[in-house]
């Protein structure tokens, strides 16, 4: 809808009528374009079934850059083990600008691993100083936006959400209007008095 400035994909993976093998991507993946590649990695996730749906993962990991890492960051948290899939993305957080780390964020936190909450404080000091953190934005401040995400996922790890009540509101009282609705969206489960 250009009216509404919505709009919807559907993966042909979804519903079978495509697939591919990782030894086919291997092959095809140098003569993608960057739309391509991010493309695959956004719909990739319903080769999950596939036997070969690791290998694909880790293929991307090495041969690509911090657009396709966040699109297949959830995959990899999901279907490789559970160290592996932590050190993966570990390395991808350290190797992604910050302001575009939400989705590495999110997967870290979904592998569960014994590490996973002291990596996403770490982060969230590492956002929390960032200079850009406050800056207005007619849409979506991203640093801040990570920050929001960073702290949801440490919650939802267990982590005590007195440990951020601070942080929280002072992010709902954001400059940017998106800001203020992520920071609901995400957060008010855990903080009534974000209403």
């Amino acid at each position: 809808s250009k009216a509404h400035k919505l709009g919807s994909e559907v993966s042909r993976f979804m519903d079978g009528s495509a697939c591919i093998s990782a030894l086919e991507l291997e092959r095809e993946w140098p003569g993608w374009t960057e739309d391509e590649r991010r493309d695959f990695c956004q719909s990739c996730c319903w080769l999950s079934g596939q036997s070969d749906f690791p290998n694909m993962l880790r293929f991307i990991m090495e041969h690509s850059g911090p657009s396709e890492w966040s699109g297949v960051a959830l995959s990899i948290a999901g279907a490789m083990p559970r160290d592996e899939a932590f050190d993966v993305l570990v390395r991808a957080l350290k190797f992604t600008e910050i302001g575009r780390t939400a989705n590495i964020g999110r997967a870290i936190a979904h592998t569960k691993h014994a590490q996973a909450e002291t990596t996403l404080r770490r982060h969230l000091q590492e956002i929390w100083i960032h200079p850009a953190l406050w800056d207005d934005d007619k849409f979506l401040n991203r640093v801040a936006f990570d920050a929001i995400t960073c702290i949801a996922h440490l919650i939802e790890l267990g982590a005590p959400s007195g440990d951020f009540v601070e942080q929280v509101r002072q992010l709902s009282k954001h400059q940017c209007s998106g800001n203020q609705g992520s920071c609901r969206n995400f957060l008010l489960k855990h903080y009534s008095w974000l209403v």
